[in-house]
């Protein structure tokens, strides 16, 4: 089949668009897709990440893919951040170094999902920390990926991509997985007649979570939380039709028209912050880290 992808960005409507890529293909077996890429004026390149779990899923069930008719921008962009390697394109050189590569990774790959994070997230503008606040920052954007693992039941792997944007002044850092999302894991715990946007709501309260045995709870997303607010960022979470996000102090929780199949956690930071952040247990009494 020939599946025209429209333009794809970090928000809302573009998780939108690939829920309805998943929908088209969902019973596509053994056969081919070509994904015709001619009608895409902007793909965000962070948003590589939920597109290639899409595209995972495609594949696992024993189905041909190659991309066509990539417009020259976007064909860069997908070159630079190895998205498009995976399709039988060559590589090229981001000279620049803006781009956080697109990686395919396993749950056993905590490793070097670490490792991933040391080397990438350098120089790609995030504000300056304290040397103790930049450890816990990398721990907890860590802690989405493993999250990932214990939650996701993906057998596909969790991919993960990401842009430092200059002109823009922000930096977006996507994790995706392609397992079972946020509503059923939240079903186990709490019944089966819950959505997928009070899922959300209900695994982002502090405290809740459908994690057995010893190992904390929720999504881990409380400092980045608070980080993203002084820093006026964003945090995007899109799981099946529920779709979160939170910028500028305000939080909304909506639903999506499509089934986006698994989890996708998005976390921006404004690159123009010229703030220092510090924990609180080594700044002066009354900050707030």
């Amino acid at each position: 089949m020939i599946y025209y992808l429209p333009t794809i960005e970090s928000n809302q409507e573009g998780y939108e668009r690939l829920a309805a890529l998943a929908k088209e293909t969902k019973e596509l077996r053994a056969s081919r897709l070509e994904l015709d890429l001619s009608r895409v004026a902007i793909l965000e390149a962070n948003m590589s990440a939920p597109l290639g779990a899409v595209m995972a899923r495609i594949a696992d069930r024993f189905n041909a893919i190659e991309v066509v008719n990539v417009p020259e921008r976007v064909e860069r962009i997908l070159r630079k951040n190895g998205f498009l390697t995976h399709y039988r394109y060559q590589p090229i050189e981001d000279e620049k170094s803006n781009a956080i590569p697109y990686r395919r990774l396993q749950p056993t790959d905590q490793r070097v999902f670490e490792e991933y994070l040391q080397q990438h997230l350098k120089g790609k503008g995030i504000p300056r920390m304290s040397e103790g606040m930049g450890k816990v920052f990398k721990k907890k954007i860590f802690e989405v990926f493993q999250n990932a693992v214990i939650h996701s039941d993906s057998k596909v792997g969790i991919f993960a991509c990401g842009q430092f944007f200059p002109q823009k002044q922000k930096l977006d850092l996507t994790i995706a997985d392609a397992g079972i999302g946020i509503r059923t894991n939240v079903r186990r715990v709490v019944g089966p007649k819950i959505n997928s946007v009070e899922a959300i709501r209900w695994a982002l309260k502090e405290g809740n979570t459908s994690k057995t045995g010893a190992q904390p709870g929720g999504l881990g997303l409380k400092l980045l939380h608070d980080f993203v607010s002084l820093n006026k960022g964003k945090i995007q979470i899109a799981s099946r039709f529920g779709f979160y996000q939170f910028e500028g102090g305000e939080e909304s929780f909506t639903k999506m028209t499509g089934d986006y199949p698994g989890t996708v956690v998005t976390i921006e930071v404004n690159t123009a912050d010229t703030c220092a952040y510090r924990l609180k247990s080594e700044a002066p009494q009354g900050s707030i880290f």
